[in-house]
């Protein structure tokens, strides 16, 4: 356990001059400072496997390669900021690397869970009708992104409602920080989606990027830690 909390600490260190440095740097040394902080987290599931005494192999691979996909996601997203002549072609393909981590997270935690399948597809389905009419009644312009969004505002919810199901049926401390988890992870989506597609005032753009950024590596601090506790 030790070792996991000595990951999490550097990780902390790393996001705080992540955040200090963000407005302050060039694109490329911003990167650096962001794939510094993002590699913490893969690390971190790295060690959480290797130390863990009951090995679910299977369980914590999956984990591991939706935690590698925010890795390399962050790095395509970064490339905004040193190529922005293609900013929307780096954003969609961040949100495809994204989309594929949480197929991977979803399927790992689809395994705790002892209800019919069918339902989440439904409930998610569901919650993708509530957040589209919240987008077009908020004014929100996805423009070349709507479909891509859609579709990951979808596979967002059935790993919302994975993990949800999953505490129900086998409630767990793994299964917690997996909640925990997901929910920051989705909160972060929300806050970078609303920055993106979103005139926002500049005095109020810097206080949501923070909180962009704090929500997003705690939930993928969450994810990782899980793989520890999850039998």
């Amino acid at each position: 356990m030790l070792y996991l909390f000595i990951i999490i600490g550097s990780m902390i260190i790393s996001m705080s001059f992540y955040m200090y440095y963000h407005f302050k740097v060039s694109g490329v040394i911003n990167l650096v400072f962001k794939l510094m902080t993002s590699f913490w987290f893969v690390l971190l599931g790295v060690v959480a496997i290797f130390i863990k005494e009951d090995k679910n192999i299977n369980l914590s691979i999956l984990i591991l390669i939706g935690l590698l996909c925010g890795f390399l996601g962050d790095a395509i997203l970064g490339l905004r900021r040193i190529n922005s002549e293609n900013n929307k072609v780096f954003f969609g393909m961040g949100l495809v690397v994204f989309l594929i981590g949480n197929v991977f997270y979803s399927r790992a935690y689809l395994t705790f869970s002892s209800y019919p399948k069918y339902i989440y597809f439904f409930i998610a389905m569901v919650i993708t009708m509530i957040l589209i009419v919240v987008l077009e009644f908020t004014k929100v312009n996805l423009g070349r992104f709507r479909i891509c969004g859609y579709i990951y505002a979808y596979v967002s919810s059935f790993l919302l409602i994975t993990v949800t199901m999953g505490m129900i049926s086998k409630a767990s401390v793994g299964m917690m920080l997996a909640l925990l988890g997901v929910i920051s992870f989705i909160i972060s989506d929300f806050i970078l989606g609303y920055l993106y597609f979103k005139k926002i005032n500049p005095s109020k753009f810097k206080f949501y990027k923070y909180i962009n950024i704090i929500a997003y590596y705690f939930g993928q601090v969450l994810i990782a830690l899980s793989i520890y506790f999850l039998i």
